[in-house]
């Protein structure tokens, strides 16, 4: 899947909007002043290194992704977490589409092998 670039501003929005912040929770949780997370919001001041660690460390937010927009993907987000629920979904769908969410499981979750591994020696227990 190719991903539209956009700015890192952008990307602060979308982080924003996928964890259900405003301004104020976001600069609550990461110690970022409002004001200035307003500034980055705006595009009017350049996000340092300080503000881009507590991203990172309050958030989860892989700064890759941030930065550059490659990987499509925040680090917030629980693999673990993910694979059990796209688990559930695989057992409940039919034939064609477990296939395919298999292989995209696969490719977007390298885990996901070893994971199916130990759930399959599991259930043999």
């Amino acid at each position: 899947m190719v991903c539209k670039k956009m700015s890192i501003e952008n990307r602060l929005k979308q982080v924003m909007e996928t964890k259900n912040m405003n301004i104020k929770k976001f600069s609550e949780t990461t110690g970022i002043p409002y004001r200035t997370l307003q500034n980055y919001l705006l595009g009017e001041r350049k996000i340092g290194i300080e503000a881009l660690d507590k991203i990172n460390t309050q958030l989860g937010i892989d700064l890759n992704w941030l930065l550059t927009g490659k990987e499509n993907t925040h680090k917030a987000v629980d693999k673990k977490l993910m694979i059990e629920w796209l688990t559930q979904w695989l057992e409940n769908a039919d034939e064609k589409n477990q296939i395919w969410l298999e292989i995209q499981m696969k490719r977007c979750f390298p885990e996901f092998e070893q994971w199916e591994k130990l759930k399959h020696q599991k259930m043999r227990d």
